[in-house]
């Protein structure tokens, strides 16, 4: 795992720091990898982590430094992102919150998109319009909403970072 490999490269005396990312978003015991001293840093997204709050708590007991990461979000999304690392005490590295620029449509007037290497915080507004053009076919919908009602399910009374 990340911990053998993070070892080998110190004992070669090669500096190459360790992120952890899957190992914390995908994980039962998100915090795993920062007891097992397996990595050098945490990547974090807001919501696989259960939103905000949770992803806060999470990088206060992993005791390590943060990245703020995004999936491909639209900018309801990726304000949570910039939300999380805005209430991080302490933000060293850059985080990976530009992918709305990757879209050629977003479902807010005023997409949330890099100028200068910074993105504004706060609240972003979805625009009724643009979420009716946008919306996924009905199938799909009831895939997402089937998948989430299994998720919750899962998830219940799993809130220890709340």
């Amino acid at each position: 795992g990340l911990a053998s490999v993070r070892a080998r490269l110190a004992a070669a005396g090669t500096p190459v720091r360790i992120a952890a990312d899957e190992s914390v978003r995908k994980a039962e015991d998100p915090l795993r990898v920062a007891r097992a001293g397996a990595a050098d840093l945490i990547v974090v997204k807001a919501a696989p982590l259960g939103g905000v709050r949770r992803a806060l708590g999470i990088v206060r007991e992993a005791g390590l430094p943060a990245v703020v990461s995004s999936a491909l979000d639209t900018s309801v999304g990726l304000a949570a992102g910039v939300a999380l690392a805005a209430a991080l005490p302490d933000l060293p590295h850059a985080c990976g919150l530009g992918t709305g620029a990757l879209f050629a449509h977003d479902v807010a007037r005023s997409p949330l998109v890099p100028s200068g290497g910074c993105l504004p915080v706060g609240p972003v507004t979805p625009d009724p319009e643009l979420l009716a053009e946008y919306a996924a076919p009905a199938e799909r919908r009831a895939w997402w909403l089937d998948r989430l009602r299994r998720c919750h399910a899962l998830l219940e009374g799993r809130s220890r970072f709340s």
